[in-house]
């Protein structure tokens, strides 16, 4: 699942042993498993602490195919789904309210699966201190807007579940449900999706099939011993948002790194959004303008935006909540010549502005 991991290059982790064949969780969960009707084979794939990135993770017992289905999901295993089919996107914006009550309403019986669930340090669940850290981001405006919407959700719950359920453990359940959640069956928690940790180069994705399964299947050739991995989402402002971490660079010639002609990296979904209120400021700054003195990048913004954005240089941001027109940055430069024609526009004296 989405697991919380420091800015550090990762260690590579230890070798996969049999050892881990004794785990009790594992092997509760594997019953559970059985009960609910999942189908893989637990002699070429194992769940374990050992040999994975971080947590519980899944490893190759034996080499794997790739095009190979290596787990078949029906929707009684799944957490939160609904009666719709598995194909049915139950995405809801950046609300995750049905599935945290899920989590929190949860019957005994779900008890074996949710121990395995890892806990997401999204940023909304960070403490003040360590929110300082997205000072200047995008991400600034975009965890403000969601703390005010927790709080809004939160007060709008039922007095019965509101006292079981304090606004701390709500904003909790919510980044559990927003870092393992997928939209198959109107929204669920599926096994072995929340199990597969991240991997710059994932091995393994997931797909409805037809309205009764979801099956997770090998994506290339993984070698007996090799951790199964999958994407989260690419542009890394989304992973810090969602699963509170920040994959770590690429080094020279690992895959993906700068020395490395392979093209599987994922970091070409990389972006990165730029506000126009940000460039004004520092247009403003640049053109001696003093910064935000007499409220000149705001009024750069209030006068020009229309414009900018009729002609497309800006498009209103993607993130839920947030009430602002932003530039798209790629990680090979996409998007900025219209960055830099922004900014020249906004230059421009008031005599040649139309």
């Amino acid at each position: 699942g989405c697991l919380a991991m420091s800015r550090k290059r990762k260690q590579r982790p230890p070798p996969f042993t049999e050892a881990a064949d004794g785990d009790p969780l594992a092997a509760t969960l594997a019953r559970w498993l059985k009960s609910r009707g999942v189908v893989w084979s637990s002699a070429r794939v194992a769940t374990t602490r050992e040999g994975v990135v971080a947590g519980y993770g899944c490893v190759a017992l034996q080499p794997l195919r790739r095009g190979e289905e290596l787990f078949r999901v029906p929707r009684a295993a799944c957490l939160g789904a609904t009666s719709a089919g598995a194909d049915a996107d139950g995405t809801d914006g950046d609300c995750q309210r049905r599935l945290a009550l899920a989590l929190l309403e949860a019957t005994a019986d779900w008890a074996p699966f949710l121990a395995m669930l890892t806990p997401a340090r999204c940023p909304w669940v960070w403490s003040e201190s360590e929110r300082r850290l997205l000072d200047g981001t995008e991400l600034e405006p975009v965890v403000e807007a969601k703390l005010r919407a927790l709080a809004e959700e939160h007060a709008s719950l039922p007095q019965a579940v509101a006292e079981a359920c304090g606004a701390e453990r709500y904003a909790e359940l919510c980044a559990l449900a927003a870092s393992h959640a997928n939209p198959w069956w109107g929204g669920c928690i599926a096994p072995f999706n929340t199990t597969l940790n991240w991997a710059r180069r994932p091995n393994v994705s997931f797909e409805p099939r037809g309205s009764k399964w979801v099956v997770g299947v090998a994506t290339r050739r993984i070698r007996a011993g090799e951790e199964l991995t999958q994407a989260y989402g690419g542009a890394t402002a989304d992973l810090v948002y969602r699963c509170g971490f920040a994959p770590p660079p690429a080094a020279e010639g690992e895959e993906g790194g700068s020395g490395s002609d392979d093209s599987d990296d994922g970091d070409g979904d990389d972006v990165v959004q730029v506000s126009l209120g940000a460039l004004a400021r520092a247009v403003h700054a640049a053109s001696g303008g003093g910064g935000e003195e007499g409220g000149g990048a705001a009024r750069l913004v209030r006068e020009r935006s229309g414009a900018l954005e009729r002609s497309g240089a800006v498009e209103p941001s993607p993130w839920n909540g947030v009430d602002q027109l932003t530039f798209e940055l790629g990680p090979r430069g996409e998007g900025t010549a219209r960055l830099v024609g922004a900014a020249l526009l906004l230059l421009a004296p008031e005599e040649e502005w139309w």
